[in-house]
């Protein structure tokens, strides 16, 4: 190769060179404002105010991006940057993707310090900036922004002092403060004069004296021969730079201590209480007196010698007085818990207020007070409240009520139960009697149903209107006792285990109906003449009139009603059908009842009539319980009849019963 093909090749091999390094270049700008473009996000920071601004810094405190003045230049969405200048406080921003591209930050400058302090320490020292307190003690540090301050400092005993500060951003300032102290007088006089006067400890001369003293607390010390020393507190300030006193001297005391029995009562001196033991003029008759209520008090006259420490005793007796204490009930007194016996009695107590118990079985128990007196008998008469009674005094509704359970009052009238010989339909059980009353009674408006009763045993749907059945009569009467309890009534029905033991006559507790009671409600009651059914004496039923075997059964049992429909098959709902015309539900038809009554077949002569009788409630023994009433299996109609009776000895399933007790 010749030496011009060399110097070709050389000149095309550096246009190679050049031409790629061109390349390369211009791919790297390219990349470069690609990259600055599309991946670079870009903030203007305009800050304020113009000081700062002029020497403003920048700082990239996170998040990828940096500063060029004051523009921000960021990789990503999130970063946080630091806007500085000096004199001025340093603020972060944070910026995320719903910044905008021009940011204010606005700088607050830097506060002044101020630091401010007394020559002398005097903690009591109040610091005030433009008349607001805003520190005590020796010392006063607080931060302030540009401007002019009043700076006042006080103290009670020094003269108050103020300056003008004036504070500029960033500054360090400091002051001290020379108090002078604010002067004083005392003007001590005393009766008699002449008194000794001790200031801090110090004899400072005799009364009366003027004295001139710097601002400040003083102990003051008054004294004369023959006299109680004075203690005293002088106080000069500023807002308090004269100090008069005028001290009434005393004669030496005496000590009188007393020796007393009770503890408790009044110690007094010449009319006047004290306290024990006493300080007391010396030299002087003195009329000692204790007393305490409920006790004869004591006296006793003395006289001591100046400086003397003496002792009385006095032991004081109980004073006493008659009460007399009745009550409406046989009932047993209590005072403090002790028993006292029963009324009527006549008591000897002790003439301080007594808290008299009366109790007394099925009543409340009552407490009364008396304040007996040792010159006239008193008298207390307790009226007791069953507390059942109690509770209606008190406006209380009867629990019954609460549980959905209406009671009717009843009149009983003297009326003949049973069916007389000519009546159709009567059975042989069905002896008349005569009965007279000389109590009346409530009765619950419908039979109890199973909600109530489930509230009895805790157990089934409260919510229950259905009338409940297949209950023993045992079982009737122990949710008769129950309720009873509910309302403060004493049980009528006393049940040991699975034993009726007794009934309490006299109780005015919830129990069955007698056998009688229904009978007079459900053909006698605010009639004109007895009726033959609850309705009537109609044998014809209408439609819907109650609850009994209507043509639903037929073909299930071998009695129905014919032609008659009620629209309940089974039980219906406590008052479904209409009342009767006193307010009473179901007594004719829906389950049968039972009653207080034993059942027996009761012997009758020729007339049919049993003996009478009053306030009847059966015989005393006999086979199960008499079962009143018709229910939705009664297909014939004189079973219908008020005066129908039946046999009840094993809970069934058209059995339920009602509720009745003693009005009075």
């Amino acid at each position: 190769m010749n030496a011009l093909d060399s110097a070709i090749d050389s000149g095309v091999r550096k246009h190679r060179v050049l031409a790629i390094l061109s390349g390369s270049a211009l791919v790297i700008v390219l990349a470069v404002y690609m990259f600055w473009l599309f991946l670079l996000q870009g903030f203007t920071v305009t800050v304020a105010p113009n000081e700062a601004r002029e020497q403003a810094q920048f700082r990239t405190v996170s998040g990828a991006g940096f500063m060029l003045g004051n523009k921000l230049y960021l990789l990503g969405s999130n970063a946080t940057i630091e806007v500085s200048a000096h004199l001025y406080i340093a603020k972060e921003v944070n910026i995320d993707a719903t910044t905008p591209s021009n940011i204010n930050v606005t700088l607050e400058p830097q506060p002044a310090i101020l630091n401010a302090s007394l020559a002398t320490a005097l903690n009591d020292a109040s610091w005030q900036i433009d008349g607001v307190t805003l520190g005590e003690g020796s010392e006063f540090r607080i931060e302030l922004p540009e401007g002019e301050f009043n700076l006042a400092v006080s103290h009670p005993f020094y003269q108050p002092q103020n300056t003008i500060i004036t504070a500029s951003k960033g500054q360090h300032l400091s002051h001290e403060f020379h108090l002078e102290p604010a002067v004083g007088e005392m003007r001590l006089s005393s009766v008699p004069l002449g008194a000794e006067v001790k200031i801090d400890g110090e004899i400072v001369g005799n009364t009366p004296l003027q004295l001139t003293r710097n601002g400040g607390s003083y102990q003051v010390q008054i004294q004369a021969e023959g006299y109680e020393p004075i203690l005293d507190t002088v106080r000069l300030s500023v807002n308090n730079l004269v100090a008069e006193r005028n001290y009434q001297l005393e004669l030496l005391k005496a000590t009188l201590r007393a020796e007393v029995q009770p503890s408790g009562g009044i110690l007094s001196v010449n009319e006047q209480p004290v306290a024990n033991p006493a300080r007391v003029n010396a030299n002087q008759p003195l009329l000692v007196r204790y007393e305490k209520e409920g006790y004869w008090p004591a006296s006793e006259r003395i006289e001591l010698t100046p400086g003397e420490d003496n002792e009385v005793q006095f032991n004081l007796r109980a004073q006493m007085g008659t009460v007399n204490v009745a009550a409406n009930v046989p009932a047993n007194v209590f005072i403090n818990g002790v028993a006292q016996g029963q009324v009527p009695l006549q008591l000897s107590l002790q003439t301080v207020v007594q808290t008299l118990e009366f109790r007394a079985p099925g009543y409340r128990t009552r407490q009364l007070e008396v304040r007996p007196s040792a010159s006239v008998a008193r008298n207390v008469n307790a009226e007791l409240l069953t507390e059942f009674d109690a509770r209606r005094a008190e406006g209380r509704p009867l629990f019954a009520n609460t549980i959905g359970i209406n009671l009717l009052p009843v009149s009983l009238q003297a009326f003949t139960m049973g069916s007389p010989l000519s009546e159709n339909g009567r059975n042989r059980n069905e002896v008349e009697r005569p009965v007279t009353f000389t109590r009346n009674i409530w009765l619950s408006t419908h039979e109890i149903s199973e909600g109530q009763y489930a509230r009895f045993t805790g157990q089934g749907d409260t919510s229950s209107e259905l009338p409940v059945t297949n209950v023993s009569w045992l079982d009737a009467a122990r949710f008769t006792n129950w309720l009873s309890e509910q309302e403060g009534l004493l049980p009528f029905y006393i049940i040991r285990g699975d034993t009726l033991v007794d009934v309490r006559i006299g109780s005015r507790g919830y129990r069955l109906p007698s056998e009688a009671e229904w009978e007079f409600v459900a053909k006698h009651f605010r009639r004109a003449a007895r009726t033959q059914y609850v309705w009537g004496n109609q044998a014809v039923l209408r439609d819907n009139q109650a609850n009994f075997a209507d043509e639903s059964l037929r073909g299930e049992q071998t009695f129905v009603l014919r032609d008659y429909e009620d629209e309940h098959k089974g039980k219906a709902p406590v008052g479904s059908y209409p009342a009767d015309r006193n307010g009473f539900y179901d007594l004719a038809g829906n389950v049968r009842e039972w009653v207080h009554d034993y059942y027996q077949l009761q012997s009758a002569g020729p007339s049919n009539m049993a003996p009478a009788a009053e306030n009847y409630l059966g015989p005393d023994n006999g086979n199960g319980r008499v079962v009143k009433g018709s229910s939705y299996l009664t297909g014939q109609m004189q079973l219908l009849r008020a005066s129908a009776r039946a046999q009840g000895t094993e809970p069934a399933a058209d059995i339920g019963f009602r509720i009745a007790r003693y009005h009075n």
